[in-house]
């Protein structure tokens, strides 16, 4: 076995440790026996992704990819199926779900039916899936101003935070190694991100009271 293999593998295996993430966030809600403040932005957000980056993978016939987004897709499915169950504001669920729906089939339409280049229709759904998990770590900064004005990383995930940057430090050197600019790009967006989130560590300290709920992708 390679060291590229070795890289592929570890990547691939701190994608499926942030993945189960949302089994305790569905727990939560089954528990309290209703969503409370929870979003289902995430998980829908997340189903987006990770069912855009199945089809990226392949269309690239990348092995690791198929898996942590096969994987992904089918975990977010169950989350949302939870949080479905639970949910008592049932409009709106539908109204994110339709938009999410139309987020997945309008991009891969496009490189099925619409763009006859394989070339350059692997490349766009590429863009797309870039930006897409720039999004997802992105996420947590969606609390930076309540972590500046407490000056507390308690609505914070540290444990979280450090999978995801060593997450992505993998798949940006595996991008790199196997020259998939999407890769690389879209995770060393990530590892910047996870640099600010240790910076605020470091400065307000680690103090955790409850998960972020935020997952990860490719």
């Amino acid at each position: 076995m390679s060291w590229v293999d070795i890289l592929s593998i570890a990547a691939t295996v701190t994608s499926f440790i942030v993945q189960f993430i949302g089994i305790k966030i569905c727990f939560e809600i089954i528990s309290k026996g209703n969503t409370g403040d929870i979003s289902s932005i995430p998980f829908i957000a997340f189903f987006i992704s990770t069912a855009i980056w199945l089809k990226y993978g392949l269309m690239t016939e990348l092995t690791n990819v198929i898996l942590t987004s096969a994987l992904g897709t089918l975990l977010q499915l169950i989350y949302i199926y939870v949080y479905y169950l639970y949910c008592t504001k049932k409009f709106q669920f539908y109204v994110f779900l339709i938009i999410g729906m139309m987020l997945i089939v309008i991009p891969l339409a496009y490189v099925d039916f619409y763009e006859s280049e394989f070339g350059r229709a692997k490349r766009n759904l590429g863009v797309y899936c870039g930006g897409l998990t720039i999004l997802c770590y992105a996420s947590p900064l969606a609390t930076l101003s309540e972590v500046l004005k407490q000056k507390s990383t308690h609505s914070v995930s540290f444990p979280l935070c450090f999978v995801n940057f060593v997450s992505a430090s993998l798949w940006t050197l595996y991008g790199a190694i196997i020259k998939d600019r999407v890769l690389v790009i879209s995770n060393v967006f990530g590892i910047f991100l996870g640099f600010i989130q240790f910076y605020l560590f470091y400065k307000f300290g680690c103090k955790n009271t409850k998960p972020t709920h935020v997952l990860e992708t490719p």
